[in-house]
């Protein structure tokens, strides 16, 4: 009679702590996890957080893609200068006066390298086009992304450096910006999270 007692207050036990896990992660999920679609299931952050960053845009969607030709081929967002942290010459995006506009694709400054045929992460941000008046404002970014394949997790990062330009128009319209994140595997991975940080610099020509 001794040993069930035993049995069943561990049985209890254990069943408690999972409760109080499962109950940590949901508090932790619906305060700092943003959810992205159209996309595959799984979680985007982006800092700052969870609308985007100011005066420039914000995450609009994410999704998991088998990278093209024309994908791999896109330009490099900006030049990554130096070793150390996010440093960098943005790139401007094409300059556009009146909404709808066309949208445009980039490759982060660091790594650059793409390869066709691998999969790959496409995030779209939609970029604000201030007035000529105003200026262009120039942004760094850094995505962290954890993938598992097979049976083994890693995690992808990538920086890169734009420009918003800037737009003759009567009204600042948004630029859909596509980047598209190598994930170096031709195997389809598992997306376990996704982390944007945005960062505004100190012009539109120089980050930091």
């Amino acid at each position: 009679m001794t040993g069930s007692r035993r049995k069943y207050r561990a049985i209890y036990i254990v069943t408690a702590a999972l409760m109080v896990a499962m109950v940590g992660g949901y508090a932790l999920a619906a305060t700092s996890i943003t959810t992205m679609t159209p996309g595959q299931s799984s979680n985007v952050t982006t800092t700052p957080a969870p609308t985007g960053f100011a005066n420039i845009g914000s995450v609009a969607s994410e999704q998991l893609v088998v990278l093209t030709a024309a994908m791999t081929g896109s330009t490099i967002g900006g030049t990554q200068i130096g070793t150390l942290g996010l440093d960098g010459t943005p790139t401007a995006l094409a300059a556009c006066n009146l909404a709808p506009c066309t949208a445009q694709g980039f490759r982060p400054a660091s790594p650059s390298a793409a390869t066709t045929g691998d999969y790959g992460e496409q995030l779209v941000v939609n970029v604000i086009q201030p007035l000529t008046a105003a200026g262009p404002l120039g942004f760094d970014f850094a995505i962290t992304i954890s993938i598992t394949v097979g049976a083994a997790t890693s995690s992808v990062v990538v920086q890169g450096y734009l420009s918003t330009g800037t737009s003759g128009a009567t009204a600042a319209p948004t630029v859909p910006v596509f980047v598209f994140v190598d994930l170096g595997t031709t195997t389809a991975p598992v997306i376990n999270s996704v982390n944007v940080v945005f960062n505004q610099c100190a012009s539109a020509t120089s980050c930091p």
